[in-house]
């Protein structure tokens, strides 16, 4: 999608940003790690990143059905071919605001950690890639609207701010 939208010139990679939280955190983070070129900015939230180590931390056990098994050889070659964390590399990565949520029950907390300390290791671009750690909140986030809305303001700001857009920007220009 992004390819099509960047060909057909609705956009520029530089314009262009992705975010998905939990499943779809795994879906950015191999998308960072296979075509960092093709976004200026991510939004990770709650992510699945270590598909290799996922069984062994939180409810990853209980994802063996749908992921696979790494005790598998065949299933293991398969999770390692995709797995985000394994294919960090030193390149220029888009700006990346990695979230999780101190009380999730679901991902364990330590995907979103390894792999932002894995991507500011090698990263030599100089744009931003910021771990958040909301206090008080799980899966989904905070509990409260007012937590909901500070999460999405705190996003969006980031967002906006990376691919150069103003509040006050007129968009259909």
């Amino acid at each position: 999608a992004a390819e099509y939208l960047i060909a057909n010139h609705y956009t520029r990679a530089d314009r262009l940003a992705i975010e998905g939280t939990s499943n779809g955190g795994l879906t950015v983070g191999a998308v960072i790690t296979q075509r960092p070129d093709l976004f200026r900015a991510a939004v990770c939230k709650s992510p699945l990143l270590d598909m290799v180590r996922y069984p062994l931390f939180g409810e990853g056990k209980t994802w063996v059905p749908e992921y696979g098994s790494p005790e598998d050889e065949g299933q293991f070659r398969s999770l390692y071919g995709y797995s985000p964390y394994h294919h960090v590399r030193p390149t220029h990565y888009p700006s990346i605001l990695m979230e999780y949520a101190a009380e999730d029950d679901r991902v364990d907390p330590m995907h979103a950690r390894k792999m932002t300390a894995a991507l500011q290791a090698v990263d030599p671009s100089g744009h931003p890639i910021l771990l958040t750690i909301r206090q008080n909140a799980g899966h989904q986030g905070g509990v409260g609207l007012s937590d909901k809305i500070n999460d999405a303001v705190d996003r969006l700001s980031f967002l906006m701010h990376e691919v150069g857009l103003s509040a006050d920007q007129n968009l259909g220009n």
